[in-house]
């Protein structure tokens, strides 16, 4: 019974090391996004959006005001064409923007 166990043993840091070469693509490209996203926003909505998440290539962003929610949503087409310029590999069709705290 032991060989049985033995052979379907592996060690914890293989799988993380594993989990993590599996990830490693999906986090460069949505840490590109990230990155791009600091840099396209105006300096006025940096402080007051932030990015609430990325899932099927749907940009959810989060305002922290009502004012800052209109302003994203002013100009939020120019930035998704922006970002799909600068980031084609994270593949974003479109950006959410809602409430945040």
């Amino acid at each position: 019974m032991d060989d049985k166990r033995r052979s379907g043993e592996c060690r914890i840091g293989d799988l993380v090391s594993e989990f993590v070469e599996r990830l490693s693509p999906v986090c460069r490209q949505y840490d590109s996004v990230a990155q791009a996203w600091g840099t396209l926003l105006p300096e006025a909505l940096r402080a007051h959006c932030r990015i609430a998440g990325v899932s099927n290539g749907c940009l959810k962003v989060a305002a922290d005001g009502s004012s800052y929610l209109y302003e994203l949503q002013l100009c939020k087409a120019v930035l998704l064409r922006e970002l799909q310029r600068v980031c084609p590999a994270a593949r974003v069709r479109r950006i959410e923007v809602g409430m945040g705290r």
